[in-house]
């Protein structure tokens, strides 16, 4: 199914702000971070899908560590951990300089996985979202960057400023 398909990028393109439903985020030391402290309003979110059990997640997060800690100015990452266990997310989260959904809020990470139509089987999964309007920019996050990880973050960014513009003009 194209991207632009799913329920969950069409929910989130109508406005379905789901950077809102991230209140209360934690660091890597599970201190409590407000999505106004991260930046959100001024940089690009990106939701980070992913299971320390999973080895395409192994390879992919070194990856995006690299390349969001290049672009911190511009970038945001938020964790929405699919593991099993508080200890797994707390390993992955080490040394990221990353935000997550807390592990309590499994009724979050749920619904974040539900309305992004994540399943298991497509972990790590990157989705780019402009978090001044909340609109998705790309569910293919994970592919950019495995492509073109030096200039991935600046695409992201030209994409921001034509989609803002586009949902300002749209008709409908």
């Amino acid at each position: 199914m194209d991207a632009s398909q799913s329920r969950g990028y069409r929910m989130l393109l109508e406005g379905d702000s789901i950077l809102s439903e991230l209140c209360v985020l934690e660091d890597e030391r599970q201190r409590a971070v407000s999505g106004v402290q991260a930046g959100f309003g001024r940089k690009l979110v990106g939701l980070y899908f992913a299971a320390t059990w999973s080895a395409d997640c192994d390879v992919f997060t070194p990856l995006l560590q690299a390349v969001s800690s290049a672009n911190n100015d511009d970038l945001v990452i938020v964790h929405v951990s699919a593991d099993h266990h508080p200890a797994d997310l707390a390993r992955m989260m080490v040394g990221s300089g990353w935000l997550c959904v807390p592990w309590c809020d499994k009724r979050l990470r749920q619904d974040l996985l539900e309305r992004m139509e994540v399943s298991v089987s497509e972990l790590p999964k990157l989705v780019i979202v402009d978090g001044s309007t909340h609109h998705v920019i790309t569910t293919a996050g994970r592919a950019d960057v495995e492509r073109r990880p030096l200039t991935c973050v600046r695409e992201w960014r030209k994409s921001r400023a034509g989609l803002t513009w586009w949902n300002q003009a749209k008709p409908w």
